[in-house]
């Protein structure tokens, strides 16, 4: 007894301290894309079909990562079970019972080393169901172990051992036991591009987009295009797109996983939603519900969408769909709020003119080419042709928006609007008073600092210091960024 406590707090310390730390986001993710449903099922063809019913009570317990502290201790709570269920059925001694941890660790490991195949796998609750398939295995082994024992009462045999054996035993149980901890840290998936991404994702879907941008500050490394559009959209959700957009980080670092469709399996259907595309937001949850399964990821998207469009018969049926879920009833109580956001931008014939699952390029070039529209309109027109170096359309939607800005015209349009009369040679602009002197110092050394540096991408890197944060260093140095 001395010996199973030591290990058992160990493991349970690194199982939760892994889980509830950096995989804290991937575990309410698998909850969100669980399909589990608690009324509607027969208990007479699950209990007809035992496998079937083990696939049910899998994906129930792997449902329970939506609240991730939960899903967490039941998880762990299992793998111990594992563990203990093993030293029953294979009688084994206290002193090899750290070889007994070697199979939780596997199954831990499992589960963690997936990361963006969670999206793509049509296992159902691949969590639970490795780990449940052992346990019931090792508790039939030892059901027939003990049964066996009983009518053959030779049959019987012993791990334990004394002194200095003991010792030996021991410690390669302890060696083991380390090695098997350190091998599932090193595989377990802790992508902090993908991690970060599930965790702006989440705090968008909560509203909280301040949030959002403060994780895509804090990021260490070169983002995702699925980090920059999240980025991008808390920025025009808080309406301060035009003056910080071009201070936050750019890039397109590789997903880490073999495909090209990630952004759009993990947050399509979340930007279609946010700038009022509901054709393709409508479209891309339902292709991936019939693909994947009915997990409540997609179905509080078309649910969203369906009460949008005024659908209301078609948004209940998704309703009651979701308040079949254990977590999932009151998902989308935030819907009156975004719909009030997004409604403006709904002036527009939505039809599917196809995307090819090309996400970004589609939403930057349906505003960067659109004309007219609400004001919010016109402003993603105005800011997605900065992004796309369309400049052909910025003095129309410049002078549109002029007067909505109140005195105060972003920062990054005043940069535009200085960079394109220096090029230009003239502007509809009277004069250039309403720029500020500060701004246009800036964008005089800008142009004293090319002519001596020259403005070629070599020089990119002893320019950023000072003018990284501008849409002038965007505009001449960023290039062969790829959209998705």
């Amino acid at each position: 007894m001395k010996f199973r406590l030591p290990f058992t707090l160990v493991f349970v310390a690194f199982a939760l301290c892994l889980l509830l730390g950096p995989l804290h986001p991937y575990l309410r993710e698998t909850g969100a894309l669980t399909p589990f449903y608690v009324t509607g099922v027969s208990w007479g063809e699950l209990l007809g079909h035992p496998y079937r019913l083990l696939l049910y009570v899998a994906s129930g317990l792997q449902s329970c990562f939506a609240l991730p502290w939960l899903g967490a201790m039941l998880f762990t709570a299992l793998l111990v079970a594992v563990a203990y269920a093993q030293k029953w059925a294979l009688r084994v001694s206290d002193a090899w019972f750290g070889l007994c941890w070697v199979v939780p660790f596997l199954l831990f490991v499992h589960f963690t080393q997936m990361g963006y195949l969670i999206y793509t796998t049509k296992a159902v609750a691949p969590a639970y169901v490795p780990v449940l398939e052992v346990l019931l295995g090792v508790l039939l082994l030892g059901c027939l172990r003990v049964g066996a024992s009983r009518w053959w009462k030779g049959w019987k045999s012993s791990t334990d051992a004394t002194g200095s054996k003991r010792i030996v035993r021991l410690a390669v149980s302890v060696v083991l036991f380390v090695g098997s901890a350190i091998a599932t840290y090193t595989y377990t998936f802790r992508d902090p591009n993908f991690l970060n991404t599930l965790r702006m994702k989440h705090a968008a879907e909560d509203g909280a987009w301040d949030q959002v941008l403060q994780i895509a500050r804090d990021g260490n490394q070169e983002p995702t295009r699925a980090q920059v559009c999240l980025t991008r959209l808390a920025l025009f959700k808080t309406g301060r797109m035009g003056d910080e957009l071009f201070t936050y980080p750019e890039g397109a670092a590789a997903y880490e996983a073999p495909q090209n469709q990630w952004l759009r399996l993990m947050i399509g259907p979340l930007l279609y939603y946010h700038y009022g595309k509901t054709g393709f937001a409508y479209r891309w949850a339902m292709e991936d519900l019939v693909e994947y399964g009915e997990r409540p990821a997609y179905l509080r998207y078309l649910h969203s969408v369906a009460r949008l469009n005024g659908e209301e018969a078609l948004a209940q049926r998704y309703q009651r769909s979701l308040a079949r879920t254990l977590f999932y009833k009151d998902v989308c109580e935030r819907e009156e709020q975004e719909a009030a956001a997004i409604k403006p931008l709904l002036n527009y014939t939505d039809q599917l003119d196809g995307d090819n699952g090309l996400v970004e390029f589609y939403l930057l070039n349906s505003f960067a080419l659109s004309e007219g529209g609400s004001r919010e309109m016109v402003e993603l027109s105005l800011m997605d042709g900065l992004i796309t170096k369309n400049l052909t359309g910025f003095w129309p939607r410049f002078m549109a928006l002029l007067s909505t800005w109140q005195g105060h015209i972003p920062t990054h349009y005043q940069e535009a609007a200085l960079m394109l009369t220096q090029l230009q040679g003239g502007s509809p602009l009277r004069d250039l008073s309403m720029i500020d002197p500060a701004i246009q110092q800036r964008f005089q050394r800008l142009v004293e600092a090319s002519a001596r540096m020259g403005d070629n991408a070599a020089n990119a890197a002893a320019l950023r210091p000072e003018f990284g944060n501008t849409y002038w260093y965007y505009y001449f140095f960023v290039e062969g960024l790829k959209t998705n």
